[in-house]
């Protein structure tokens, strides 16, 4: 039931942040699933991310055919997991496997890389894509509109390839009693890929895609600023029960969404937000929260931290500095027009909102995390 009230708490923000309309039939799919944030027009807006090229460095356990169709599809596949529920690197083994690396017959002429409605008697009803991204999608279409893999548990793996394939197997998608094994040291290889290309793994790809348009700020970016923003409204304007849908994504993908209290969970709460900003980023995902006075502690006592003199202007600040006193904790930001702003939310009170001007508070402490964007 916890479940399925968030995604139709996600739905009603997607809907009025002119997203567009969730049926029915989605989101009992995602509410039964437990994906919360599953996209339904990331794609049908546009969306659809670009090819990468190969780099011509093979990776061990793949061939250079292998790598160069990891390093072109990888992008597609991450956005797709996050929106389905279903771990990327599973996906992009199969696609290995099953198109011989985008070499075969269907995946050349037809955008087919998964052999979808090729069936035994007929292998020549496999589907046509008009474009490698709507032959991606294909698949997790097809994954979503067959019941049997959800009931098999397939989306219980969504941050583990191995039992996702595991589950599949168990469901009938593949014949060949040597599947699970095949397709087990194809993900080992493509993990080790995504760990030397710093790609973003299952455990952290929900939410890849934030739902305002095809935001480039993804989780584990490594920049305060740009996640602050984009977790964070321009203005007031809005209830505590309204946070701006990338935020509603991100405090679940950080893990916050299920923590503390319901001010922390629907995302009225300066701590969490700040929290979910460090997590978010990939620069800090085990900060501490909440409580400010917690959290103020943490950051005067780890490494990770460095402490900024507080002159009362913001001649010595970076954006993605955070401000913290016992009672309340913020970030120095600068918003889309160039001027210093203040983001945060409060208590009970309001969501995270990037509206007003820096103002100067001696009772803050200032806290620069080491090595951060700029």
């Amino acid at each position: 039931m916890k479940k399925l009230i968030l995604s139709i708490l996600l739905a009603t923000t997607l809907t009025t942040s002119s997203v567009g309309a969730i049926s029915p039939s989605l989101l009992n799919y995602f509410g039964k699933n437990g994906i919360y944030y599953y996209n339904p027009d990331g794609y049908s807006s546009g969306c659809f991310v670009g090819l990468g090229s190969y780099d011509g460095i093979v990776s061990a356990g793949l061939s250079a055919l292998q790598s160069e169709f990891v390093d072109k599809y990888h992008t597609i596949a991450i956005q797709l997991s996050s929106e389905y529920g279903i771990p990327w690197e599973a996906v992009m083994a199969q696609g290995i496997l099953e198109s011989a690396s985008g070499t075969s017959k269907f995946a050349r002429e037809r955008n087919n890389f998964f052999g979808i409605n090729a069936v035994d008697s007929d292998p020549n009803k496999a589907t046509s894509y008009s474009t490698p991204q709507e032959g991606w999608k294909g698949y997790y279409e097809f994954i979503k509109n067959n019941s049997r893999y959800a009931t098999a548990g397939a989306f219980n793996y969504k941050n583990d390839p191995y039992g996702y394939i595991q589950a599949i197997k168990n469901a009938g998608y593949a014949t060949d009693p040597n599947y699970v094994p095949k397709i087990s040291g194809l993900i080992k290889a493509i993990q080790n890929r995504a760990s030397e290309k710093n790609w973003v793994a299952s455990l952290v790809a929900s939410a890849y895609n934030f739902f305002h348009g095809c935001s480039s700020t993804t989780y584990g970016n490594g920049d305060l600023n740009s996640t602050a923003l984009a977790l964070s409204w321009p203005d007031r304007n809005h209830s505590i029960t309204d946070a701006i849908a990338a935020y509603t994504s991100a405090l679940s993908t950080v893990g916050l969404s299920n923590y503390g209290d319901k001010f922390v969970q629907i995302g009225a709460s300066c701590d969490a937000f700040v929290a979910t900003v460090l997590r978010f980023s990939g620069l800090d995902p085990n900060v501490r929260c909440c409580g400010a006075a917690n959290m103020l502690n943490y950051f005067a006592n780890s490494s990770l931290y460095e402490e900024i003199p507080n002159l009362g202007n913001t001649s010595n600040l970076q954006a993605g500095d955070i401000r913290a006193k016992p009672s309340h904790v913020e970030m120095y930001v600068i918003d889309e027009n160039g001027n210093g702003k203040i983001a945060s939310a409060s208590y009970g009170n309001r969501t995270s909102d990037h509206a007003i001007n820096y103002y100067a508070d001696s009772a803050y402490r200032i806290f620069r995390f080491k090595g951060a964007k700029i």
